[in-house]
């Protein structure tokens, strides 16, 4: 088996700990979590509502500040000056919906690549690419008016816009059919194979592990601690299911 230190990793978390609260109310959410996570590959985080996904998510990009640990996104630390992390270089689909309702489909595209300064050409050729993709309703429709389903995948094409060599997806299929999920999932094997992408998600669905090209794991799972009356903490303890054959 390759060692850790013989791995190109992607994403590194060592020794991190993250807790909301204070007092009672104290809730350790991540207790000296590890995980490498290899380029080019898709790592999954598999586990209930609650138990710390997201948390992790924002850690690695950044975007909220932990207790302790140290956390390597794409060779350096997020938020470095110039390195792109939060940026360009990782693409981020959240749990809830973060899109303008005034806007159209177009304009929401258009808005994110000029974020990330995109040649034109580059992004009407890639807005052409997500509308098949994702099987977008009209350029031309407003974002307040879609549905749930609807608002998921235009989030999902935001992310997507920019070919970013990272990408974050918080539960990136809720709300989508069983086909089109299926669709979805062919393209992030794609994205892995031909651009070596390196893709981490969140999701409910065990059978969405299979489809991983990697051992597919459960970083963060609810474990009941034996003599605290059934209190709920959070385990780092690796969970490792292996899908191939």
């Amino acid at each position: 088996m390759t060692q850790d230190s013989d791995v190109v990793a992607a994403v590194r978390c060592i020794n991190i700990k993250k807790h909301y609260g204070r007092g009672t109310s104290r809730l350790e959410v991540l207790q000296n979590l590890n995980m490498l996570v290899p380029r080019g590959t898709i790592y999954g985080l598999l586990g209930p509502s609650g138990c710390g996904k997201t948390t992790l998510l924002r850690c690695i990009l950044g975007r909220l500040s932990m207790d302790q640990g140290t956390i390597w996104t794409l060779g350096k630390a997020p938020g470095t000056r110039g390195h792109g992390i939060p940026g360009s270089m990782v693409g981020y689909m959240p749990q809830e919906t973060a899109l303008y309702e005034d806007f159209t489909i177009s304009e929401t595209l258009n808005y994110f690549g000029t974020i990330h300064r995109m040649p034109k050409d580059v992004l009407k050729a890639r807005k052409a690419f997500l509308i098949s993709l994702l099987d977008l309703p009209s350029m031309k429709s407003m974002v307040g008016n879609l549905s749930g389903g609807q608002k998921r995948r235009v989030s999902f094409a935001a992310a997507l816009v920019q070919s970013p060599p990272l990408l974050i997806l918080d539960e990136p299929t809720v709300g989508v059919d069983p086909l089109l999920r299926m669709r979805i999932w062919e393209h992030l094997l794609e994205f892995v194979k031909d651009w070596n992408t390196t893709i981490i998600l969140t999701t409910h669905y065990i059978e969405e592990a299979r489809q991983a090209n990697i051992k597919f794991i459960s970083s963060l799972f609810y474990h009941v601690l034996p003599g605290r009356m059934g209190g709920l903490i959070i385990s780092p303890t690796m969970l490792k299911i292996n899908y191939r054959d």
